[in-house]
Parts: structure tokens; C-alpha cells; sequence
């Protein structure tokens, strides 16, 4: 679909802005970047492209008839899509009428997509041609929700998204409170079952405000956001919104698609996990730089290997900004600003109106330099997960969040990773984090990711387990990274087990799914 499309001669003309007061709420940013800088372009996706006026006109039209199909304020809406414009707009209307809208994640077999439908129990399901066919397999006598179709010629009778974003303007468009959610924002699941975080206005526009100071970002930048629609897809739409400025949309992980995209783009803004940057990094040398445009690149969600931050950093001529950030929490809490040197393990400092606590296993806080369990507060911190009643005893609870992070201050301010609580190893009773053996791994120059995990032993109890990922054609054995790792590590953090891989699992969002590399 286009979201660009002529007046048609049965679309009902648009009120005059004296005439339609906009209430609080996504909507009312949308409009007054509209009347701000009409022909300015809002999206950019390939050859595709939106303003701001276009926009907010197709915004305001689909949310109508998405109420008028049943979506009322505080019922749910389901996006099933890739990254389009067509999926920003679902999204976008959806908060506009007041809905609460979730991803649906395309990767999952239909079996969870059927239960995750059954439990949120959405009003209307906005689906793409191509996923389609899955609701008629899920509800082959009818869905128990209104199927409005993203693009594609539609079917007979069924409603398209097209046909809503130019049909009436609506008559009004509910209020929307900063303690209203506006969406669903599920965790990755790497440490357990995703869960679906209540995100209200309030901490979408704490975290984004926060976000655009930390990192000095203005109406001029041009973002482009490397998480999957179905993982955190407010980390696309937010910051561009709030700024007035320009979302670039890519569907695509592939390093030179990527970085065509940041330069035929102009991308100035860009956020991605490690793993794309490695990519990136690995990229054959060409005469142009295609990331000379590019003054922030945040990267959250895992692990920063020294060697990629200083390589990145000599061949693009712009240094990684490594974040802490949670589906809790909204986003970032914790951030490395454009400028600031690189440390390993390194988290930054804390974004504006976000309060970090370090605390030791009683509760009590930790002092500078002894690690603890990193806790979140402030108004970016989700209030629950849907369908739990939540209790002070929960980790995440009262605007609070117990991370289960292990981290340290420093005494300059800056906090540092040092593993999952999870992930901790007690190697005969020495507390051991992988990412000490990671980082060490990684050194070698044959290495070019690595993740430990911990394993029973019968000596002493818990040992590492280290999985690496060797260059093409590098002629590296277990023994060989054990002989390097001997005089950089202390002998009780030493891997028990070294396993080489051509590559390491990862789940959808791009993180390392670890749980796939433990033995049954």
C-alpha cells in the first residue's frame, strides 16, 4: 500500500484544523508534525516515501475505521507484518483510536501464534497478504476478531487498510492519559517465556524524551532502527516522532543492504545489535564510506567485543555508544554518549529521569566497585506484564525493576556489565562471569564471536562452557584457543569445554540464544 495516495473523489473532505481539536495522546505529535513541516518526510522505505501531512491524514482516517470495526479504547489490536509503512501506519492508527496494540512474530509456529491471539484476545488483526492464509489455517471456521487486510488486492468483502486510511475523518479521537497503554512490548524471551510489558504514553514518552537528550538528537537526524517489527517496534516509530524527524525502514539484516540503506538514506541515527555491526565491520573495503553520514550508533541487547568497537571505530570513523536498555524499562536506561571512549563492558551512564540502584544480595546498596544485581526506577519503567496481578515480591513492580543484571559503578559514574545472575558461574566457589572469557576469547585474532555458558562439574561444581566462532578458513582447534586463553585467564576461569561452531543460534531480534546451546 501507499500511504501517499491522490484525493480520491469519494473520500470525505478533511475538517479544517479549527474544527477538529486533538486530544492528548501519539496522535497529537503526529498532527503537530504535519502542520509543522507538511512536506517533510515522515517515513522513507526504499523508493517509498511519506510526509508528515500524509501521515497524519491516513492516521487519523484508519483509526476511525478502526473504531468503527470495534476497537475501542483499551482493546487490543494485532499487527502481523513485516516492516512497512503499511505496518507503521497500523500500529499508529491503532494507538490514535485508543487501542492497545502488539506484534505478532512471524517466525513463530502457529500453534504459539494461536495462543498468544487466544490469550490477548485482540478486537482486530491487521495482517499482510502473505500472512493471511495462517488465520484462515488458526480459524478455519472464522476468526473470533476483525481481519482487516495490510496490502495486496484484499478478498471479496473483507476490509482493507487502504479503504480505512481513506474513508472518513473521524468525528473525535479519544483522549489519551500518560497512565493509558498504548501497546504490549513483549520480552525476547532469551532468559525465559516472552512476556508482554503494559507500555503506557507516559513511559514511551519517558524513555524517548530521555533517549533524544542522551544522545543529542534533533529534528534533522534520520533514524534507522534494526530491531524487527515484532521486537520493541515503538524503538522504530518513537524517537523520529517526538523529534518531527525522518523513520527509515529495513526489513533486511544483510550487511550491504544495510549499509546501502544508511547511505542512500542519509541515515544519521543508527540502532542495531553487535552482531549487525560485525556484519558491517566485515564488510570488503570500498572507495566510499557508506556510514559517513552516521554521528550515533547505539547498540543494545548484547555484548560489545573490545576488538569490534575499536575496528568499527577505525573504519567508519564512528565509535559504538553501547546501551543497557529492557523491554521493562521501555528502552535505555543506561548509555555511552557519542564521544565517550570506549571501556569494555562499559554501560555508560544514566539517561535522564531513569534512577539506577546497585544492590547486594540483602537488599542493601553495593559500594562503587563491588558488583550487584542492577535495579531500575523511574517513569519509563513499565507498571506490569498483562494478565499478572503483580506483588512488591515481583521483579518488576510499583515502577521498579529488578533487572537480575550483575553490574558495578565506578566512582566516575559509569556503570559496567559484568553477566546475568542467571549466567553467573560459581567455579569452587569463585564467582566467574563469562564476559571475563568472552572479551578473552575474542582477543584472539581468529575469533570473531564467543559466548560462555556454565556446566555441571563434578569437582567444582558449576565450570564454563565456551562456544566460538572462528573466520572463514581460520585453522583453529579447541586446543589451540585453550593454549592462548592459559596465560590470560585465572586457571579457575578457564573453560572445562571449548566447542567450535560455524555459527552461534540467535533469536529473531538477533541476540545469542544461548538456552540452544545447553545439553539436554
Amino acid at each position: 500500500m501507499t500511504l501517499e495516495t491522490p484525493d480520491r473523489p469519494d473520500r470525505p473532505a478533511r475538517p479544517a484544523p479549527s474544527d477538529r481539536p486533538v486530544p492528548p495522546g501519539l496522535f497529537a505529535l503526529i498532527e503537530r508534525n504535519a502542520n509543522a513541516n507538511p512536506s517533510g518526510l515522515a517515513i522513507r522505505c526504499g523508493r517509498e516515501a511519506v510526509t508528515h501531512a500524509g501521515l497524519a491524514e491516513a492516521v487519523a482516517r484508519a483509526a476511525g475505521g478502526l473504531a468503527g470495526l470495534g476497537l475501542s479504547k483499551g482493546e487490543r489490536l494485532a499487527v502481523f507484518s513485516r516492516k512497512t509503512p503499511a505496518a507503521m501506519l497500523a500500529f499508529l492508527a491503532a494507538a490514535a483510536a485508543g487501542g492497545v496494540f502488539f506484534p505478532l512474530d512471524p517466525n513463530q509456529p502457529p500453534d504459539i501464534t494461536r495462543g498468544i491471539l487466544s490469550r490477548l484476545t485482540p478486537a482486530v488483526v491487521c495482517a499482510a497478504a502473505e500472512f493471511l492464509p495462517v488465520l484462515d489455517a488458526l480459524y478455519p471456521s472464522g476468526p473470533p476478531f476483525a481481519v482487516v487486510a495490510m496490502d495486496g488486492p484484499g478478498r471479496p468483502g473483507a476490509v482493507r487498510l487502504d479503504d480505512l486510511a481513506a474513508g472518513p475523518w473521524p468525528a473525535s479521537l479519544p483522549a489519551i492519559g500518560r497512565d493509558d497503554p498504548v501497546y504490549l512490548n513483549f520480552t525476547s524471551g532469551t532468559t525465559g517465556a516472552p512476556k508482554g510489558a503494559v507500555t503506557t504514553l507516559g513511559n514511551l514518552l519517558a524513555n524517548t524524551e530521555a533517549a533524544n537528550e542522551a544522545f543529542g538528537l534533533t529534528p534533522e537526524d534520520v533514524h534507522l532502527c534494526m530491531m524487527p517489527v515484532f521486537v520493541h517496534p515503538h524503538e522504530t516509530l518513537m524517537r523520529p516522532l517526538v523529534l518531527g524527524g525522518t523513520m527509515v525502514l529495513c526489513d533486511r539484516v544483510a550487511a550491504r543492504t544495510v549499509a546501502e540503506t544508511c547511505q542512500t538514506q542519509g541515515v544519521t541515527a543508527l540502532m542495531a545489535v553487535a552482531a549487525i555491526y560485525e556484519t558491517l565491520f566485515r564488510l570488503p573495503a570500498g572507495a566510499d564510506n557508506p556510514l559517513s553520514r552516521l554521528r550515533v550508533a547505539e547498540s543494545g541487547g548484547m555484548h560489545v567485543p573490545s576488538v569490534l568497537a575499536a575496528g568499527f571505530a577505525a573504519r567508519f570513523g564512528v565509535g559504538l555508544s553501547p546501551v543497557w536498555g529492557s523491554t521493562e524499562t521501555t528502552g535505555i536506561a543506561l548509555a555511552n554518549r557519542p564521544g565517550d571512549p570506549y571501556a569494555a563492558c562499559c554501560l555508560g551512564r544514566p539517561v535522564p529521569g531513569y534512577g539506577i540502584e546497585v544492590l547486594r544480595e540483602d537488599g542493601s546498596a553495593a559500594g562503587d566497585g563491588e558488583p550487584g544485581e542492577l535495579t531500575v526506577s523511574g517513569p519509563g519503567v513499565c507498571p506490569g506484564y498483562f494478565g499478572e496481578a503483580g506483588g512488591p515480591e515481583f521483579r518488576l513492580h510499583g515502577g521498579r525493576f529488578r533487572t537480575g543484571d550483575i553490574v558495578r559503578r565506578e566512582a566516575d559514574g559509569r556503570f559496567y556489565f559484568a553477566g546475568r545472575q542467571s549466567m553467573l558461574l560459581k567455579v569452587g566457589g569463585m564467582k566467574v562471569f563469562p564476559v571475563e572469557i568472552e572479551e578473552a576469547l575474542r582477543a584472539h585474532a581468529d575469533v570473531i564471536e564467543a559466548i560462555v555458558i556454565p556446566i555441571a562439574d563434578d569437582l567444582r561444581g558449576e565450570a564454563a562452557k565456551a562456544v566460538a566462532v572462528l573466520r572463514p578458513g581460520a585453522a583453529v582447534t579447541p586446543g589451540d584457543l585453550r593454549r592462548f586463553l592459559s596465560g590470560r585467564l585465572h586457571r579457575m576461569k578457564m573453560p572445562r569445554v571449548i566447542e567450535i561452531r560455524d555459527a552461534l543460534p540467535r533469536t529473531p531480534g538477533g541476540k545469542i540464544a544461548w538456552r540452544a546451546l545447553v545439553s539436554p
